[in-house]
């Protein structure tokens, strides 16, 4: 995906979570349930039903068949995804990353 008029600006490739087999579970540091939308070693895409802020600090956790990968990072987008009748507001953020994440084998 490119933004209208530029060229892509990603340094890594974004994985699809359902592309993911060794994911077994993510959260948010301090304590949020999380469902991951896509993950590259540079970051993450994440969603949860609690409010997330730009330039919010953050740890994502990542449980694995082996054990858990942790990466800390910083929100540098957060917005509204949606409004589900009956769960209320989804919301979505971008992590990016301090340190490059390695990932399980089998994944760039």
């Amino acid at each position: 995906m490119t933004r209208a008029g530029g060229a892509d600006r990603r340094r890594h490739v974004r994985l699809p979570a359902a592309d993911l087999a060794w994911l077994q579970g993510v959260r948010l540091r301090p304590g949020l349930d999380a469902a991951l939308v896509d993950l590259s070693p540079g970051g993450a895409l994440v969603e949860t039903g609690t409010r997330l802020r730009p330039r919010m600090k953050t740890e994502l956790q990542l449980t694995t068949g082996g054990g858990q990968l942790r990466a800390s990072g910083e929100l540098v987008r957060a917005w509204v995804s949606a409004i589900v009748p009956g769960r209320g507001v989804r919301y979505r953020g971008a992590l990016r990353f301090d340190r490059r994440l390695d990932l399980p084998a089998g994944n760039p």
